[in-house]
């Protein structure tokens, strides 16, 4: 095993854990899946505030520069620019700094890269992804903040349900998510062997993790 592969699983073992290494050695191997969380934005929405100050506002033509630097920082992450119509990203800055960004995406699909699938979605609702914050500025309650403002900003654009991917063994983002007030809804899922290849969804259940 190389350095780079060895050092990549330390970073997700420090991370997310053992399950999630296991995860990632499973999809490795062609068998991926992912929890679909939901959220109502009918509901109220948790007071959270980042524990340094942080200003947030949409991704700018002119802060390209600033997220090719964050892109840099993320290693083994998809962080990439998801286009299409209605798509959005939230940006949160320190001290004028890029350190965390936040896509929404909606339309009729949103694609989920990691299950090469697209994930149908009505007109109101919109899918979240691409989150990501520089290592050197976790632990503050960054992501969290960003993920309020971002609902709070598309509830005020109409978008009245939230819906969010996760692996089912990353216990501690599904802790934090169910914070935020999103639950499993669905599995969903792709094996892949050679050319062969199925994908499927189904509803969350304990049977299912």
């Amino acid at each position: 095993m190389s350095t780079s592969l060895i050092q990549r699983f330390w970073d997700v073992f420090r991370r997310e854990g053992l399950r999630s290494c296991w995860a990632r050695c499973m999809g490795a191997c062609g068998y991926k899946r992912l929890y679909l969380l939901s959220r109502s934005l009918h509901e109220p929405l948790p007071e959270t505030r980042a524990k340094i100050p942080v200003h947030m506002d949409w991704l700018r033509p002119e802060d390209e520069a600033d997220y090719e630097a964050l892109l840099t920082t993320a290693r083994d992450w998809p962080l990439t620019r998801r286009q299409g119509a209605g798509n959005r990203c939230l940006t949160a800055r320190v001290d004028g700094r890029l350190v965390s960004v936040m896509w929404a995406c909606m339309g009729k699909a949103a694609r989920i890269d990691y299950l090469a699938q697209d994930l149908p979605l009505a007109a109101h609702e919109a899918y979240l992804c691409g989150a990501y914050t520089e290592p050197a500025f976790r632990g503050h309650g960054i992501a969290p903040a960003m993920s309020v403002e971002l609902l709070r900003r598309l509830r005020e654009e109409g978008i009245t349900r939230a819906i969010r991917a996760t692996w089912p063994e990353n216990t501690a983002a599904l802790r934090a998510h169910a914070k935020a007030g999103f639950q499993p809804f669905a599995l969903m899922g792709r094996v892949q062997i050679g050319r062969w290849g199925r994908s499927f969804t189904r509803p969350a259940g304990p049977a299912n993790a």
